[in-house]
């Protein structure tokens, strides 16, 4: 039995006293969710391909992939893959800028946005739909979001220029650390972005499932004997839709350890641009390899540069078919090569290569004695972002009032 699944196997007086209701579980389970994830969002293909015909034939139009902390970093896990794929300027952009700045996002253009959430409660979100509805009046919007109920989702079937989509009710992760709710929002958006050709993802999505349960099944014993090494801070490496993979992973580290552990991320080549001083020798390294040859030649130099200058206290490898060359570079080594003949796109596997970010955390969180469903000891983050209040940016403007939207 792996670390993963001894915990979950915990009787619930245990599991309450570790702080782990919910999180392994949430962990564990969401691979089995991704199928039904993207049956969901082919059930709307004919409405989505309406709503993304019309988009393409505005002027200026414009996609934006919205949402507040990790769901914003569902974004860029998609950015490239829409960009490939739909013949309009594609974006990704936190709700909380939107509501700041809005100006910079609806003035002269023509916006479809996107919204990701779990909760749908978060007032940036929120308050960014309605500020949206404001500045842009050819608005449109599609809500991907784990909540039925939640705020957003409710206001958004209210208005005939929006679609919802809800996700399973098992994808509302109950920890405050969201594990099951990105991987399936990722999937949601994957399979929105292949909606022309569906056939082409759903032939690819057994083999993503394939390669998370492989995950589930051999990660965790190395993951938890790397989170219980002494190392003090991080940085994740990844290169495009991977990027977001180690976005979204240096959260769910630094978060789930209430910021003990502080971590950083960046692109292998951007790197060097100063963000390498952050190295030394009590760093973990993470690096998600690119599948990509030529991107992964680039990969490999930054990494044998690392080598060379001893930097860094460990580094671990993440990636399909590694070979030699690359391997003596890392400490530890994560392949997750299902089918050496039938190596999946970079764009279609940061739910699969997430999940190590996400045992990172969880084991990281224990060892240092946390309660990962509730890292925060002095409830300064929530599970829900609490204390934000949301205002009128027209009626400041015009009468210099402040109102909540």
């Amino acid at each position: 039995m792996n670390p993963l699944s001894a915990f979950i196997s915990l009787d619930d007086t245990q599991k309450e006293a570790l702080g782990i209701q919910y999180t392994p579980q949430e962990i564990h389970g969401q691979v089995d969710l991704w199928a039904s994830s993207g049956e969901r969002v082919f059930q709307y293909r004919q409405r989505l391909i309406e709503l993304f015909n019309s988009q393409f034939e505005k002027k200026k139009s414009i996609l934006y992939l919205a949402g507040a902390g990790t769901s914003e970093f569902v974004g860029y896990c998609l950015q490239g893959l829409f960009r490939q794929n739909f013949p309009i300027p594609v974006q990704v952009v936190s709700t909380g800028k939107m509501v700041t700045h809005p100006e910079e996002y609806f003035a002269h253009s023509n916006p479809l946005m996107i919204s990701f959430a779990r909760s749908g409660d978060s007032p940036e979100s929120c308050g960014a739909y309605e500020i949206a509805n404001q500045f842009s009046d050819s608005i449109r919007h599609l809500v991907i979001t784990c909540n039925k109920e939640g705020g957003l989702a409710q206001r958004a079937r209210q208005d005939p220029n929006s679609l919802v989509i809800d996700l399973d009710e098992a994808t509302n992760d109950r920890g405050l650390a969201m594990t099951a709710s990105f991987s399936n929002m990722v999937i949601d958006g994957q399979a929105c972005s292949q909606i022309y050709s569906p056939e082409e993802y759903t032939q690819k999505l057994p083999q993503l499932v394939a390669a998370g349960k492989q995950v589930l099944a051999m990660a965790p014993e190395v993951v938890k004997k790397i989170a219980e090494s002494d190392f003090q801070r991080a940085i994740f490496l990844g290169s495009g839709s991977h990027y977001g993979t180690a976005i979204e992973s240096h959260l769910k580290l630094q978060e789930l350890t209430c910021g003990q552990i502080m971590c950083g991320y960046n692109t292998y080549l951007d790197l060097r641009h100063g963000p390498k001083a952050v190295i030394n020798k009590h760093t973990l390294v993470v690096a998600f390899l690119s599948s990509d040859p030529y991107v992964r030649r680039y990969e490999g130099e930054l990494l044998n540069e690392i080598r060379q200058q001893e930097l860094g206290k460990m580094t671990i490898l993440v990636g399909q078919a590694i070979e030699h060359e690359i391997r003596r570079f890392g400490d530890e080594v994560i392949d997750i090569s299902i089918n050496s003949q039938s190596i999946l796109s970079d764009v279609l596997t940061p739910p699969v290569y997430v999940i190590i970010g996400q045992l990172l955390g969880l084991f990281k969180s224990l060892h240092l004695g946390f309660k990962p469903d509730s890292p925060s000891t002095t409830g300064v983050i929530h599970r829900v972002v609490q204390g934000v209040k949301v205002y009128d940016p027209k009626l400041f403007a015009e009468k210099g009032i402040f109102q909540e939207i």
